[in-house]
């Protein structure tokens, strides 16, 4: 039920970050998965700095939100 949701979710992802293919099997996807990292690590790294927290605070507070919603 959920795996036609989640294929949906990589097509756009891969639409976004341009990338076709396999991650980790072709040049082109795994340039957008570093991108995707980078982008990733900049927002972790401005939340960091505008709350005051460490980068791995940050991690785990956006985590405990993320299980949350997963709950709810």
């Amino acid at each position: 039920m959920k795996r036609p949701k989640i294929e949906e979710k990589h097509r756009r992802d891969k639409s976004i970050l341009d990338v076709e293919g396999n991650y980790l099997t072709s040049e082109k996807s795994n340039i957008g998965f570093v991108r995707f990292i980078a982008m990733v690590s900049n927002c972790i790294e401005y939340l960091s700095h505008k709350y005051g927290l460490s980068f791995y605070e940050v991690i785990k507070e956006c985590s405990k939100e993320l299980i949350k919603k997963g709950f709810s």
